[in-house]
């Protein structure tokens, strides 16, 4: 019976869905998006459609709040007791939220259901409809969106932006990804660079996003693109290019470098603007402003400004200046090996002194002789060498040591000079 009424009324229901592609009478929402619904022209309502979430609306008093004791993700409010909730806030009613967000009558204190925070009728929920409007009262709210989006090139497998503009009746509130480009800003080192800056992006507050009398993506460009252009400034071409190839190897200690410098302070744009402190009357920040988080943050690529040929010719200045530096490097790292080397053997000639003083303190004049020979032995080393002796140099030792030390000190002194070189 109930597929015989099913097939009975299939035209209405297909009927019922044209008119949803026109936004008349009834409208369809995309999961982890929100369309504003006006009166004339008049703001009147949201209908949202986001999996675990729901708007703080003031027409639903079932479950409209004023105020809450936790933020949305559960973290006590900081030095308050409750925290005043704004209308139209988007907020989490799903698993082991802290603010006790639950299904009518419910026994279990987290047990969250959708349908409860969804008072659409029976046959709207089954088709996915949303009621609009008399086309004569309501409408849906369409206006002019311009935003960036990124692709890869096939030939190159570069990242690309693609500039979109087109009208849209909807607002994301789920995390979504918008690409921010910033042109010609200055390097430490005086080169323009152009960079892409990839941030995901949250709605908390759709009313403040659409209706707060300024465009929300246009504040949000204008303030990350201010924090890209001092922190190019604050670091030369080659390190940071040096960051992005090391950050893309997955070094741990530069991503979290890389996090504090440049991803953190952006996040941090959703609490407080370059302008603003703790101290400063509300509203601040990119969140109570215009009801928008920036969750993440990634500086994608650098590459230098103008046409092919003036990227070119800064890019063979570039790769010059990092050629110079890194030879100038390596002959600081030769300088002081050889340095180092020259140490050692001074060290080692020191000792070698130190212990020829001890033998001549010990032996006198004997002691004398010997550190000659023993020079005299270490110059006949290596190929070539000739010593040429004027006289016979054991004849001085003759007084001092006797004749069966003096032939094994010749016996010696013949030993050595084999091996050097050519006695004479």
């Amino acid at each position: 019976m109930l597929t015989a009424s099913k097939i009975l009324l299939s035209p209405l229901f297909f009927f019922m869905n044209w008119l949803a592609e026109e936004n008349i009478l009834f409208t369809t929402v995309k999961e982890g998006t929100v369309k504003a619904i006006m009166r004339g022209k008049s703001f009147d309502r949201f209908i949202m459609s986001f999996n675990g979430y729901h708007l703080n609306d003031p027409t639903k008093l079932k479950w409209y709040r004023q105020t809450v004791e936790s933020d949305e993700i559960g973290k006590p409010v900081p030095g308050e007791t409750q925290k005043i909730l704004p209308k139209w806030e988007v907020l989490y009613h799903g698993e082991k939220n802290k603010n006790g967000f639950k299904a009518n009558n419910s026994e279990e204190e987290n047990e969250q259901l959708d349908d409860y925070y969804d008072d659409r009728p029976a046959l709207l929920k089954h088709l996915g409809l949303y009621w609009v409007g008399w086309p004569w009262e309501n409408s849906v709210y369409v206006y002019a969106f311009e935003w960036n989006e990124t692709y890869t090139e096939k030939e190159t497998g570069k990242e690309k932006v693609l500039p979109r503009r087109r009208p849209s009746d909807f607002i994301y509130v789920a995390d979504f990804t918008y690409a921010i480009k910033t042109d010609s800003a200055e390097t430490k080192d005086g080169l323009p660079t152009d960079e892409l800056t990839l941030v995901t992006v949250a709605i908390r507050n759709p009313y403040r996003a659409l209706f707060s009398g300024e465009n929300w993506m246009q504040r949000i460009t204008a303030v990350i693109n201010r924090f890209v252009r001092n922190f190019v400034g604050s670091k030369g071409y080659n390190e940071l290019i040096s960051l992005s190839q090391k950050k893309e190897e997955g070094s741990v200690n530069l991503a979290t470098q890389w996090a504090t410098e440049f991803s953190e302070p952006i996040i941090a744009l959703s609490r407080l603007l370059p302008d603003e402190t703790n101290e400063s009357p509300s509203p601040k920040g990119l969140r109570e402003r215009y009801g928008v988080e920036i969750r993440t943050a990634d500086l994608q690529t650098v590459e230098f400004s103008g046409s092919d040929e003036t990227r070119r010719t800064h890019q063979e200045a570039a790769t010059r200046v990092y050629s110079a530096t890194q030879t100038a490097a390596a002959t600081r790292l030769v300088g002081a090996a050889e340095a180092d080397v020259i140490k050692q053997k001074g060290d080692q000639e020191a000792l070698a002194l130190a212990a020829r003083l001890k033998v001549i303190q010990e032996h006198g004049e004997a002691g004398i002789k010997l550190a000659g020979f023993d020079a005299i032995q270490e110059s006949s080393k290596g190929p070539g060498n000739t010593i040429i002796w004027a006289n016979n140099p054991l004849g001085l030792l003759t007084d001092i040591f006797g004749e069966g030390k003096k032939k094994i000190l010749a016996e010696k002194l013949s030993h050595g000079t084999e091996k050097g070189g050519k006695e004479s």
